[in-house]
């Protein structure tokens, strides 16, 4: 009997070091599928970029070119990605998906700041003065849907492009509107949207036209530097000239 019980209990342990090996292998082979999962997709991604140049990689997508925009015009700033979102009203997946492919090639980077994430410019990027020269002088895509919008907002009498629109970052606004019975909150979309597509908070300027005409007539220096020949003015119902 003793011989019994001996030989019993070596058996359950023989089947319990089984058992542990079995499992240990078990977890073995679920890191390394999981291994080979994360270098597959990794390799496809790399796939993805081979045979496409810098240019090719960089002016893919419309939220890829106001991304390009935003981090060009803000290039000492940090950002997290909410606010990155919040400024550049864009699909949060479309966004997200091309942050990553310009953190691949290098123009974007990350970091951590007070134990936030946040993003920021590359200013050692190869082509990076070249590309500014480049993506800032392309401020708005059309300047005939530029009018079309706004005019939805109300009756426009004058509308007048300044400061970045023309390149000068030193001007006291970038927009100059006149007009009246202007709905505040259908402005407030359009410049949010306007913002957006230039990748910088606008200094804009709005007033009715009784207030425009009166400083006007007083020659008020502000009103009329921003009707000089350095602006680009679209809209003119004031018969100014």
């Amino acid at each position: 009997m003793g011989y019994m019980k001996k030989r019993k209990k070596k058996t359950i342990k023989r089947h319990k070091k089984v058992r542990k090996q079995v499992k240990r292998r078990k977890g073995t082979v679920k890191k390394h599928r999981r291994r080979i999962k994360k270098h597959r997709r990794a390799a496809k991604a790399v796939r993805a970029y081979i045979g496409k140049g810098i240019l090719e990689q960089l002016f893919e997508s419309q939220a890829k070119v106001k991304l390009m925009k935003f981090f060009l015009r803000n290039a000492s700033d940090n950002f997290q990605l909410k606010d990155i979102l919040k400024m550049l009203r864009v699909n949060s997946s479309a966004l997200r998906q091309e942050m990553k492919k310009l953190e691949r090639i290098d123009l974007i980077k990350k970091k951590k700041v007070q134990g936030r994430r946040v993003f920021y410019l590359n200013l050692n990027f190869d082509f990076i003065k070249e590309l500014k020269d480049l993506v800032l002088k392309s401020t708005i895509s059309s300047k005939g849907e530029l009018m079309e919008d706004i005019r939805k907002t109300g009756n426009i009498k004058l509308l007048a492009l300044a400061g970045i629109f023309k390149g000068n970052n030193d001007t006291e606004a970038d927009l100059l509107v006149v007009g009246d019975k202007v709905n505040q909150r259908k402005f407030s979309t359009f410049l949010k949207d306007l913002e957006a597509e230039v990748g910088k908070e606008l200094k804009c300027v709005l007033m009715s036209s009784k207030e425009f005409n009166y400083r006007y007539d007083m020659y008020d220096r502000f009103v009329r530097d921003l009707i000089s020949e350095n602006s680009d003015v679209l809209i003119n119902k004031l018969n100014l000239w």
